[in-house]
């Protein structure tokens, strides 16, 4: 059986010949979700008073708006 290190070096080694965009995007796809920290991406948000206040001013703007809309 292969050694994790082996393995590594395999993957190491095909990825490096890839020429398919495809195949590269999808790895990157891959990578994105193993590193993904939902806490840091938690705080890159918006507090729910903006984003509230961001949408009533938005509907606002609709041709249609409702004028019953309070804050």
């Amino acid at each position: 059986m292969e050694t994790l290190l082996s393995q590594k070096q395999a993957l190491i080694t095909w990825i490096s010949s890839l020429e398919d965009l495809e195949t590269i995007k999808i790895l990157d796809g891959i990578k994105q979700q193993v590193t993904f920290n939902f806490d840091e991406e938690f705080k890159k948000g918006i507090p729910l008073d903006e984003f509230k206040s961001m949408m009533i001013e938005r509907i606002r703007k609709y041709p249609w708006k409702n004028d019953t809309i309070q804050k």
